[in-house]
């Protein structure tokens, strides 16, 4: 039975798009749900051994949010946290020179840290018509880095766990995406045991991807 386009009426597209918007968005909020659930149930450890290596991820946003997170990280030990991951934006250098100069000034060795870009997950005047497909490819972006995947990602060997143990955002865009992707490798993990990038039921708990969001006074 041959099947055209245009035989389709502009109601039954309708329909069929609403339909699909609906299912996912309950898929997607059982999925945040259940992730929450698991979240506040999970054991959080209280403690760690002594001198054990730790992973801090910062998402930095753009301008006053940039500001801000780095007003904060220079109230914190970084020797506490031994390596740091910053995510930015693609085409965000102010982002990208300002985590560099703070490294710099505390004397860190490149081995450290290290920047890592995502696509934009919303353009400043990009039409609402396309930002789904820019913020599903952050997204899985931030997928990629939350499972040490990402090409530009270099995590030293001596880290047993591709996952962060701590994650610091004050929003704005790029936070969602990481939020959600560390919610649902929490959500996959728990409830399968298994990591679908990883495709692993062996990689280690991920009770370290736990997440710090400051809201930002910050205005774009």
């Amino acid at each position: 039975m041959h099947f055209s386009l245009a035989s389709v009426s502009f109601w039954d597209l309708a329909l069929w798009l609403s339909v699909t918007i609906a299912v996912l968005g309950v898929v997607i909020g059982l999925v945040i749900f259940l992730s929450l659930e698991i979240a506040h149930n999970s054991p959080v450890h209280k403690c760690r051994p002594k001198d054990s290596p730790v992973h801090l991820l910062v998402v930095l946003g753009s301008g006053g949010h940039t500001a801000e997170m780095f007003y904060m990280l220079s109230r914190m030990d970084m020797k506490r946290y031994t390596y740091r991951t910053y995510v930015v934006s693609s085409g965000d250098n102010f982002s990208a020179g300002k985590a560099k100069e703070f490294e710099t000034e505390r004397a860190c060795s490149d081995n450290n840290y290290n920047i890592v870009t995502v696509p934009r997950a919303r353009r400043v005047h990009q039409s609402y018509l396309t930002a789904p497909i820019t913020t599903l490819q952050c997204f899985w972006a931030c997928l990629t880095i939350l499972c040490g995947l990402h090409p530009d990602q270099q995590l030293p060997e001596q880290y047993g766990s591709p996952y962060p143990d701590l994650i610091l955002t004050n929003g704005p865009a790029t936070a969602v995406c990481v939020i959600l992707a560390a919610k649902l490798v929490r959500f996959l993990q728990c409830v399968f045991g298994f990591n679908f990038l990883l495709r692993s039921s062996t990689t280690p708990p991920v009770s370290n991807l736990r997440t710090i969001y400051v809201e930002s006074w910050a205005r774009l």
